[in-house]
């Protein structure tokens, strides 16, 4: 399965006076979703067929390079208000 370059659902809020947007993926090659949230810096997400969103890849960074990212808690909320069960960075 090849990975969508166009967004099967775009869904906006916003959080704490800062426009969040989500793109939403229905294909990709390594999970059964892909979302995709940008506010302040951008954060996405592989999807498996248990709810789990797993980071791939953020612009968030970290003063330790090797601490994983912290993952603000508004996108964790945000995440589960779309039916993810558990988010792991």
């Amino acid at each position: 399965m090849s990975r969508a370059t166009t967004p099967d659902r775009i869904e906006r809020e916003k959080v704490e006076g800062k426009q969040a947007t989500a793109y939403f993926y229905h294909t990709d090659p390594d999970y059964t979703a892909r979302i995709e949230v940008e506010r302040e810096e951008r954060w996405e997400f592989g999807i498996d067929d248990k709810a789990v969103a797993t980071l791939l890849t953020t612009t968030d960074v970290a003063d330790d390079l090797l601490v994983e990212p912290d993952i603000p808690e508004w996108l964790v909320e945000s995440l589960h208000g779309f039916g993810i069960e558990e988010v792991e960075a």
